[in-house]
């Protein structure tokens, strides 16, 4: 088997060790998943995430909703005319109202950001507003060990939810028991 001569070896590191290290000449980073070759400037190295803010940049859109000529990541078709252009936040938006959803806890059809799902009641939808008022009532509730049974955090949205459902089988229940009582 060849093995290197002792010479050898330590040229091969130094080698190595000498070779210049990439830097962004935006951000100064040295790690990237991968450089890139500016548009603006001649020979300048970039990092992927200045290559694209600078790509961005250099689009010429507005947005049809707020009219802004700026947005962060990527600009989106309106799902309502794929002629109109729009922003992250116009798009995150338009997407929410196309969805066609209400609120289970406050019954509204908007909401300001996107609709999340009830961590209470399977399947239920919520506006952003009333996930985060859930989310901080269940960390209370895990967080104090509380007496208070899951049943009792359920029972409000469960009024909301389903007036007529559970209407209907507590007049049942109550029929029943004004029935025994006779």
């Amino acid at each position: 088997m060849w093995e290197p001569s002792s010479n050898q070896q330590p040229q091969e590191e130094q080698q190595i060790v000498n070779l210049p290290k990439k830097k962004c000449v935006s951000c100064a980073t040295e790690k990237t998943c991968r450089w890139r070759r500016s548009k603006l400037l001649s020979r300048a190295t970039l990092c992927d995430k200045c290559y694209r803010n600078e790509a961005l940049a250099l689009t010429s859109r507005q947005c049809y909703v707020c009219e802004s000529k700026q947005t962060t990541g990527q600009w989106f078709k309106s799902k309502v005319d794929l002629s109109f252009d729009l922003c992250r936040n116009c798009w995150v938006k338009e997407h929410a109202l196309l969805a066609n959803k209400v609120c289970i806890n406050c019954k509204s059809k908007r909401t300001s950001m996107q609709w999340l799902k009830s961590k209470i009641l399977e399947g239920a939808d919520l506006c952003n507003n009333c996930y985060q008022k859930e989310v901080y009532q269940l960390s209370k509730f895990t967080a104090n060990g509380s007496t208070t049974s899951v049943e009792e955090l359920v029972k409000p949205l469960m009024k909301r939810a389903i007036p007529t459902e559970i209407e209907e089988k507590e007049k049942e229940k109550e029929e029943d028991e004004d029935e025994d009582e006779d």
